[in-house]
């Protein structure tokens, strides 16, 4: 007798934790290799603001910020001065964040911010309008960058999951994303 009656209790559990684990967060992650190849796309790039400089920006090296929730990418520089023909080489460190723009399916990069500029031999007076430079390159280059794009059959998959966050982890970009009806996804504008 008390079999029959604790049977269809584990039963009626049973299926409540397979629900509750069907309606739980997903998540995708974004490897290290794939943002690398995205951002490789972009690279080398020369830029000649006002025509007074020509800095080369070579293929950048990709390193993630989880402490930070950023991705920062290193790059060899070559800048040299239209006008007194004076060249200087150096490094240029650039982070970003990263969001989710609903209008297109893709992880895009935000707030761009030059982390450090650093030039060999540069006297004081090319070292700043190359500080300058490199931040308005940087900006161009990098801001609302798509480092990955959903593909139509990645959204039919997720059957209405939409994302809700995205961290930035030791290993790549991870997207959270929550079941249809919960309200906590991020609808027709951005999250990061």
């Amino acid at each position: 007798m008390r079999t029959r009656l604790l049977l269809p209790l584990l039963f009626i559990s049973l299926i409540a934790l397979l629900a509750a684990c069907a309606t739980g967060p997903r998540s995708i992650e974004i490897p290290r290799e794939k943002l690398q190849a995205a951002l490789e796309r972009r690279f080398p790039y020369e830029a000649r603001p006002a025509g007074l400089f020509t800095i080369n920006v070579a293929v950048p090296r990709l390193r993630l910020q989880p402490e930070a929730n950023r991705l920062l990418l290193d790059f060899a520089v070559e800048a040299s001065d239209r006008l007194s023909r004076r060249s200087t080489r150096g490094n240029l460190a650039v982070s970003f964040g990263v969001r989710y723009a609903s209008s297109d399916a893709t992880v895009r990069a935000v707030d761009v911010r030059v982390e450090n500029i650093d030039l060999e031999g540069a006297s004081g007076a090319l070292r700043a309008p190359l500080q300058v430079v490199g931040a308005l390159v940087a900006g161009q280059l990098l801001e609302g960058a798509v480092l990955h794009a959903f593909r139509p059959e990645d959204i039919a998959q997720a059957r209405g999951w939409t994302p809700q966050s995205l961290r930035v982890t030791p290993t790549g970009v991870l997207v959270v994303l929550v079941p249809p009806g919960t309200g906590a996804g991020v609808g027709a504008g951005s999250m990061r």
